[in-house]
């Protein structure tokens, strides 16, 4: 039996890969920085979305009045805030898994598929972030504006596109390497808000 000091021989229960970090750990500092502050940050973005929504519900509805900017507020502020807490879901645990299979498969199986899994995650980054960089060079040298009287600069809202990219695709690399490591890449890692939930609790 292996000894309760070794943090290795924390087992993910339902994979049966190595935990990961040891729990109590307060991460790395990227992940500290991205679970706080770039996720207070993107939550921010989509409370005054919602106030914006509600606002305009209400001004249509009751005053019989529309602010011709809150749609286009509304979509680039969900937009940036979407980007902007991809990645610090992943590693808070966020993200949907499909695990039937998986769970019925041996350990070696189990290891391919994470490993598999990860690297298709990383390659979706990389293609989404060089795809986008073209569309952001397009907007910023075309000079084009939004929609509305609001004239944002269309290339700074759609700047969201390639960080979101980089995010998760930096997401996706740290899976890979807990996945080579013999870990379980998709544990809420420590310094993440899932992890600082299950901590105080």
């Amino acid at each position: 039996m292996a000894s309760a000091a070794d943090p290795v021989a924390a087992r993910h229960p339902s994979s049966g890969l190595a935990a990961g970090p040891k729990a109590g750990t307060t991460g790395n500092l990227w992940t500290r920085l991205e679970s706080r502050w770039l996720l207070s940050f993107a939550t921010l973005l989509a409370v005054a979305a919602t106030v914006i929504m509600l606002t305009e519900a209400f001004g249509r509805g009751f005053l019989g009045h529309s602010y011709f900017w809150a749609e286009e507020s509304v979509r680039y502020l969900m937009i940036w805030a979407f980007f902007l807490s991809v990645g610090a879901g992943g590693r808070a645990g966020m993200h949907i898994r499909t695990e039937m299979l998986v769970d019925m498969l041996p350990p070696r199986g189990k290891w391919l598929c994470n490993l598999l899994a990860s690297l298709a995650g990383l390659a979706f980054g990389i293609i989404l972030f060089l795809a986008s960089i073209p569309q952001v060079e397009r907007y910023y040298t075309m000079g084009m504006m939004t929609e509305s009287t609001l004239d944002l600069p269309m290339w700074a809202l759609f700047l969201a596109m390639p960080v979101g990219a980089l995010l998760i695709g930096l997401y996706y690399l740290g899976c890979v390497v807990r996945a080579l490591r013999g870990q379980e890449p998709f544990a809420p890692l420590p310094g993440s808000a899932a992890a600082d939930r299950g901590e105080a609790s």
